[in-house]
């Protein structure tokens, strides 16, 4: 599952399926040991693939 810190570190895929590289599905817990703090980050992300949204912050693929 992914955290928050997850949006501004350097190891985020920004891919719906891969969390990171390190923790694929995520960190286990609320914090993150291998964090690595991305400079040129937004503060909230915006990306998102094509065909899909967030609706109150969940990812959803729409159906095609």
């Amino acid at each position: 599952m992914k955290i928050p810190d997850c949006d501004c570190c350097l190891l985020y895929s920004h891919d719906p399926h891969l969390i990171c590289v390190v923790h694929p599905a995520g960190p286990q817990g609320d914090s993150c040991l291998d964090f690595r703090e991305d400079s040129n980050a937004e503060a909230e992300e915006l990306w998102q693939p094509e065909g899909a949204s967030y609706y109150n912050g969940e990812l959803i693929v729409q159906p095609q």
